[in-house]
């Protein structure tokens, strides 16, 4: 994470401004949008940095929705004169009178999640916007703090919302705000070849900066005492008083699902493409998966996409009973051979998640699939990877970390979803530069260390 504060001299507009080319900047063109769904992690970083976007969908009498995740109440930590709840009050107060002088047709969602918290409650905040979202229409624009931007408030912002433009099929466009202010030209931390320019018009301005007048409580002193001192940066409240704003326009990865096509292809040309066999790397991750296990024996299994059975074949000496799926037949077949002799393993080729078993498992691996599935699929694999829990069932979830191009997700992104969104609680995890390794329980569950009386 960026270290960085509010009161550091940060880069001057001058700097930018000799620095970007607006001009030469693609301009923003939503013509084809109905409805324009900004979301904002504070009470004004909506009119900062989309105000002139707001009053430009209002002009074109396009829907508004505003959805802002929190109340702000931790803009000043070090106040002396105002209690987080009266900076709660008064930023909600602002929030309403901006929205209301630059977009007065547009509807205003306050969502009163913890300042500087967000991050721990991305479950919720998606949920909320997914319901809110739900009934919006397919020509829906989606603008959300950038994911880069360096605030770990901003930054949840933009991943629930990439989330959700991804889920509903809608374009995402993203504002950086203290990147402004941390970063300088040059840098490849701002995106230059994604950026998109939205030219305000001086009505347009006006508006903007009539609605920014409302957030008195960031942009003037609270009062004289120490720790009351304006929050938004001169230099950075002058970088968006200008006639143009600036976004960055999000590229879809590859959201769908890989078709059972391509793992057809794949096998057919290798017997065990990834070489589980012969490489070392293979060999020692699945003794660290197996090692991680919280338990010496688990009652019923289920391992969806075992490929041709290597780990497949240390579960079952671990489990009563297993059931292994994979979506291609080739690798399907080759684990039927290597584990012949195991009665107690069942192999069936299924789809997942399209195709899952009704049963319940006390043991869940998901291990080295979650990248293949687009938005949609990976949460309804989470969604079902716990619904097939037993009580006291342990989910193990393990991944390359590299990125892979024809892949929908990378294993840090698999990684965080199950952490965020499974509701379990992590038992172990094992970070290493080339894969993850985690062992999620439900809430409450004892360590191993509580079940044999050692604590």
């Amino acid at each position: 994470m960026l270290s960085f504060t509010h009161a550091d001299p940060g880069t001057s507009v001058a700097v930018w401004n000799r620095h970007l080319d607006i001009p030469s900047i693609p301009p923003l063109d939503f013509a084809e949008i109905d409805t324009v769904v900004v979301i904002a992690a504070h009470p004004d970083d909506e009119t900062l940095a989309a105000g002139g976007l707001l009053a430009a969908s209002t002009t074109a009498q396009r829907r508004i929705l505003v959805v802002i995740a929190t109340d702000g109440e931790g803009s000043h930590p070090n106040s002396t004169t105002h209690a987080p709840e009266r900076l709660a009050h008064i930023r909600r107060h602002e929030a309403e009178r901006a929205v209301a002088t630059v977009a007065p047709t547009a509807r205003l969602v306050m969502l009163h999640l913890p300042d500087g918290q967000l991050s721990d409650h991305e479950h919720t905040f998606r949920a909320s916007l997914g319901r809110l979202l739900a009934a919006v229409g397919s020509r829906t624009l989606i603008v959300a703090p950038w994911e880069a931007d360096g605030h770990p408030d901003h930054e949840a912002a933009g991943r629930v919302a990439r989330m959700l433009a991804d889920a509903t099929g809608s374009r995402l466009l993203q504002y950086p705000i203290w990147a402004w202010h941390w970063a300088a030209p040059g840098d490849e931390a701002i995106p230059a070849n994604l950026l998109r320019s939205l030219p305000l018009t001086p009505s347009v301005v006006a508006g903007k900066r009539a609605a920014l007048r409302q957030y008195r409580s960031q942009l003037e002193p609270l009062g004289p005492a120490v720790g009351d001192e304006p929050v938004v940066p001169s230099a950075l409240l002058e970088f968006f008083d200008q006639p143009y704003e600036l976004y960055v326009e999000v590229e879809s990865p590859a959201s769908e699902t890989l078709k059972q096509s391509f793992f057809d292809g794949f096998y057919g040309e290798h017997a065990d493409p990834w070489q589980f066999d012969s490489r070392w790397y293979e060999k020692r991750k699945r003794a660290l998966t197996m090692a991680s296990l919280p338990r010496p024996r688990f009652r019923t299994a289920f391992e969806p996409g075992c490929s041709v059975g290597a780990l497949t074949a240390e579960l079952a000496q671990r489990c009563d009973k297993l059931r292994a799926t994979d979506v291609a037949a080739a690798p399907l077949g080759r684990a039927r051979q290597r584990l012949a002799h195991q009665p107690h393993v069942e192999f069936e080729q299924l789809s997942v998640p399209d195709q899952w078993p009704a049963e319940q498992f006390d043991l869940v691996v998901i291990s080295e699939i979650g990248y293949y599935f687009g938005g949609v699929d990976l949460d309804r694999l989470v969604e079902l990877s716990v619904q097939s829990l037993t009580p006291d069932g342990v989910l193990v979830v393990c991944h390359w970390r590299h990125p892979v191009p024809e892949y929908p997700q990378t294993g840090d992104e698999v990684h965080r979803q199950f952490r965020q969104y499974s509701g379990l609680e992590v038992l172990a995890s094992h970070v290493e530069t080339d894969f993850l390794l985690d062992v999620l329980v439900p809430t409450g569950s004892q360590s191993v260390a509580a079940r044999e009386g050692l604590v």
